[in-house]
């Protein structure tokens, strides 16, 4: 199913170039072009743009959205953690940090949806406990 909005397409396309990082392949902001020309897809450029706000923060802030998401990990150790899982929780981190335009109820809503389309059954639970201790915990919520 193709998601609906250009920021919702951005996600997933960030969400989707910062996997590989996640199964312990090489980050690299290629994927994103990689994931364009496999797909045949005509993007629209609003949601390439917000894809690539998005990697270009992963690319200088990925280490310290993982360490907050390490610090409210309870009962999960983040090497159990599936991929997928791991890059969403990555960008959506990113976003509530980086990106205080969007509201975090939006942005952890939206990582719930993405979870629930592409991880596991029980990724969008998961997904929402942890946005939410970490918006909690910045005082973002």
């Amino acid at each position: 199913m193709k998601p609906t909005g250009s920021r919702r397409l951005g996600r997933v396309l960030a969400v989707q170039a910062l996997y590989p990082a996640r199964i312990n392949l090489e980050f690299s902001s290629d994927n994103l072009e990689k994931i364009i020309d496999l797909s045949n897809e005509n993007y629209d450029e609003e949601a390439l743009t917000f894809a690539k706000i998005l990697l270009n923060l992963a690319k200088e802030h990925l280490e310290e959205a993982d360490t907050l998401i390490k610090t409210v990990l309870e009962n999960w150790e983040w090497d159990r953690l599936c991929a997928m899982d791991k890059a969403i929780l990555g960008i959506a981190v990113l976003e509530l940090l980086y990106l205080p335009d969007v509201p975090p109820r939006v942005v952890i809503d939206e990582a719930i949806e993405i979870a629930k389309e592409y991880s596991t059954e029980k990724s969008g639970i998961f997904v929402n406990g942890i946005l939410d201790s970490v918006a909690r915990d910045k005082k973002l919520l």
